[in-house]
């Protein structure tokens, strides 16, 4: 029995391992962002695209990616996403124009929707007992956090030792040393039993897994763009080095964590997710107004970054544990989290991409508040439909 744990364990931390490599690959990009505007010579808004490109498949197909994992096994698409990652990353690693580098940037994109559209269901299935799948799922809600901090503390270390190209080369070994570790311990939950147009259209159809999915757009399109831009902020507007930059960047990515973890920890003692997601929201669109005004200290600018950051946090973990609840069935899961992520992908790209343009245009950074409160508003909005169907749901049970 014991014996079982541990290999189911062992499986959890190896899929995590994947996603860390994973979220490491979003946050590769905010601390090398100065490097590459200079040396491609690039504008604010085509250096965003450097992060956004990421995004593009992933916002255009990861329903499709979470189609063919339950079409053709979880893990299956799970490696093809690491392999793909590594291949992008090195690619990257070689690329000598901005074109090119876009390009390397669509293939990570790529791998990075199908492992992580892959991951939530290879949690699910290694950690089989109710109580172990609530902390292996809130262990999953931070692989990004955790990875994008790890990414940002290494890349300054990194790119003066081996320059922005070794970064990309070591991630890409990253990567493939997660294929064998996922390959090694990770289940192989069953597939394949229900057609690939009826899992799409009955997912598409729980009116719970379309609120989650608009709430993670909401969302991303608020963190990742302060997760980007604040390197760039920290650089050009207040003469930070681009090791202090990644640090301070580092620190409000990692505060992240200990939201999603306490989110998970409160869902699962019963808290509701309706309402901690609104208070989660109202929390992001005041701490918006504070940080991106200009009429505080930088010092306290800063603390409501990391306030921002940490209470955000437990968005992730009310969405990837409410997948399996509103989920149509166990063989819908991997559908609906490719769904959630494809409107996170979408999030992803479209936010940064926003917010620049308006501070390019509209005279700097606080001309996006607006933009960030209508996100925080669409979340806040989100929460409520998610309480009101949980409501209905536990009435009618």
């Amino acid at each position: 029995m014991a014996d079982a744990a541990a290999a189911r364990w062992s499986a959890v931390w190896a899929i995590f391992a994947g996603g860390l490599v994973a979220g490491a690959y979003i946050g590769k990009v905010p601390a090398a962002l100065p490097t590459l505007r200079s040396e491609f010579d690039l504008s604010l808004v085509e250096s965003g695209f450097i992060a956004t490109m990421f995004n593009v498949i992933g916002g255009l197909g990861g329903m499709l990616a979470g189609v063919l994992c339950d079409r053709y096994g979880q893990k299956r698409l799970g490696l093809a996403g690491l392999a793909v990652m590594s291949a992008g990353g090195m690619l990257g690693a070689g690329a000598r124009s901005y074109e090119i580098l876009l390009g390397a940037r669509f293939v990570e994109g790529a791998g990075f929707i199908l492992f992580s559209v892959s991951g939530a269901a290879l949690m699910s299935a290694a950690a089989r007992a109710p109580r172990d799948r609530a902390k292996a799922l809130a262990l999953w809600s931070a692989y990004m956090p955790a990875g994008g901090s790890l990414a940002l503390l290494l890349a300054p270390l990194a790119i003066a030792a081996w320059g922005w190209r070794g970064l990309w080369a070591a991630l890409a070994l990253a990567a493939a040393l997660a294929f064998v570790l996922v390959a090694r311990f990770a289940p192989a939950p069953r597939f394949g039993s229900v057609r690939s147009l009826k899992l799409a259209l009955e997912s598409i159809a729980q009116k719970g897994s379309l609120a989650l999915a608009a709430l993670f757009a909401f969302y991303v399109a608020q963190w990742t763009s302060v997760m980007i831009w604040l390197p760039t902020f920290l650089v050009d507007q207040r003469g930070a080095s681009n090791a202090v930059a990644a640090t301070l960047t580092a620190l409000m990515v990692l505060v992240n964590v200990p939201g999603n973890l306490g989110g998970g920890w409160l869902i699962g003692r019963g808290a509701r997710r309706g309402p901690l997601v609104i208070a989660a929201c109202a929390i992001m669109a005041l701490c918006s107004a504070g940080m991106l005004g200009a009429w505080l200290p930088d010092a306290a600018r800063f603390l409501l970054v990391l306030v921002f950051s940490m209470s955000a946090g437990v968005i992730p973990a009310a969405i990837f544990s409410g997948v399996p609840v509103h989920a149509r069935t166990p063989q819908h899961i991997g559908t609906t989290n490719g769904m959630v992520m494809q409107t996170s992908q979408a999030g992803q790209f479209i936010g940064p991409i926003v917010l620049a343009w308006l501070a390019a245009h509209f005279g700097g950074w606080g001309a996006t508040l607006w933009a960030m409160l209508a996100f925080a508003a669409g979340g806040a909005g989100c929460g409520f439909a998610l309480a009101l169907i949980e409501r209905r749901r536990a009435a009618r049970d």
